[in-house]
């Protein structure tokens, strides 16, 4: 029991050789809290707020008082956490109730029955958006609240407990051991050790950091920059820290914060190769396409193999329009993984662009043979078949690509251009608008949207 403690610690001062006898409760005390007599007796501290200083075996009621109050809040941020897990089931379950009808349910239901359904669900796309933008919004207010709140706390800079020699080395372990699941995209998995790790020596930022990496393959981005900082509050100048906090930036699209992150990387170490790979990515996204090839050339000096570069500058020629070039680069990148899918289904891409139609569907067909799943590869071939005029092969193709995904633009795009070549505008025009509601800038659409309202006026 805390109570069975005796406490003896020796004074700090120079030339005071007596144990500790008194402390101060004082919130406002600026002057260091235990003094022995001579401190007291010489130094005269403590004299405006002398009601707040004790003996030193008060410590103990103290720490149980003090325990307790953080036990007490604890308890009530989880009675708050459980409110708001409650508000938040209630919303999808009653979500779920409205909007998703079991089919053997149907029989159950008359016509006026299915007729409110009907209503309900064909309304359901308008709400669906504004639903997860409040929501993540929310999120976003509420994850930046608790930030300020572990900052102004100074939660991640206390030092009360010394960190022993076989912690850190149980941690060293707990890390290793981590490490090797999350390089076998063992993600969620490996989270579980790292937080053992983190236990063990909360100073170790190695954890920190691969814990955040793993929870950005995990498309948690958010979450894994708030692991990140952390590793960055104990290892500023952390290579894999910075250059990951700006992968999830541009994830997150946040372009010019992204370039500063890998910036300081770069400042770091010029010659780090997924720092300077992920600045010509996000210069591509803003479109600085010449300005992203001299940044990825500079990673391919460094690392002539290092495929997601030569892959990422293939597509800056492709985005130039030097399909040639381009093609030969990703030749390049097949020699290195003859099963690298975007760069088949990127090669397909640049021999559609140029009117290669059926040797653009022979490479992605190779892309979909590895990988059946590969949405842009689907609607690409779409767009290829569609091209060639095999109108029902392609809107089979793009149904499939829209199974996988249904916002993927590209793929809604072509269904629509599908439908209006074969003079079908009504239908198309569902596409248009299905593809304005995710994009609605994107001028190629708004006029094809358009040709098809003045087609079906006529």
């Amino acid at each position: 029991m805390i109570q069975q403690l005796d406490i003896k610690l020796k004074c700090q001062e120079d030339g005071h050789q007596d144990e500790i006898e008194t402390i101060c409760y004082n919130q406002f005390c600026s002057e260091f809290r235990l003094n022995c007599f001579k401190c007291i007796k010489k130094g005269r501290i403590h004299l405006d707020h002398l009601d707040d200083v004790e003996k030193l075996n008060s410590f103990i009621g103290f720490i149980e008082m003090k325990s307790q109050q953080c036990d007490n809040l604890l308890d009530d941020l989880n009675k708050l956490l459980e409110s708001l897990n409650q508000s938040f089931s209630q919303l999808k379950r009653g979500i779920r109730q409205k909007y998703s009808l079991q089919q053997e349910r149907i029989i159950n239901l008359n016509s006026q029955q299915i007729h409110d359904y009907l209503n309900s669900t064909i309304k359901l796309v308008e709400y669906k958006q504004s639903i997860t933008t409040i929501i993540s919004d929310q999120t976003k207010k509420l994850t930046h609240t608790f930030n300020n709140l572990y900052q102004q706390l100074q939660l991640s800079s206390f030092n009360y407990y010394q960190i022993d020699d076989y912690s850190i080395k149980l941690s060293k372990e707990f890390y290793d051991k981590g490490y090797d699941l999350y390089y076998k995209d063992k993600f969620a998995e490996a989270i579980d050790i790292f937080d053992l790790s983190i236990q063990e020596n909360p100073n170790n930022y190695e954890p920190l950091w691969c814990k955040g990496a793993c929870l950005r393959f995990l498309n948690k981005t958010e979450d894994a920059i708030i692991w990140l900082d952390k590793a960055l509050a104990i290892h500023p100048k952390h290579l894999n820290s910075l250059s990951d906090k700006g992968v999830c930036l541009r994830l997150l699209n946040k372009y010019e914060d992204a370039i500063s992150l890998v910036d300081q990387a770069l400042a770091i170490d010029p010659k780090h190769v997924n720092s300077l790979f992920e600045k010509g990515q996000c210069l591509r996204k803003i479109n600085k396409y010449e300005d992203s090839i001299s940044w990825l050339d500079k990673a391919i000096a460094i690392d002539p193999k290092h495929i997601n570069s030569l892959f990422e500058k293939a597509q800056c020629l492709r985005l130039l329009k030097k399909y040639d070039d381009a093609i030969s680069l990703l030749d390049r990148t097949l020699t290195i993984d003859p099963k690298h899918v975007i760069s088949l289904s990127g090669k397909g891409v640049c021999l559609r662009k140029i009117n290669k139609y059926e040797d653009a569907i022979c490479w992605l067909d190779k892309a979909l043979v590895i990988d059946p799943k590969h949405v842009n590869s689907l609607g690409q071939k779409g767009a290829c078949l569609k091209m060639l005029k095999k109108y029902n092969e392609s809107l089979q193709v793009l149904d499939q690509a829209l199974l996988i995904n249904p916002q993927h633009t590209f793929s809604l795009q072509q269904k629509g251009d599908c439908l209006r070549d074969q003079q079908q505008y009504k239908k198309a025009l569902i596409y248009y608008v299905k593809s304005l509601m995710i994009h609605p800038n994107d001028q190629y659409t708004i006029n094809q949207k358009e040709f098809c309202r003045k087609q079906l006026n006529q």
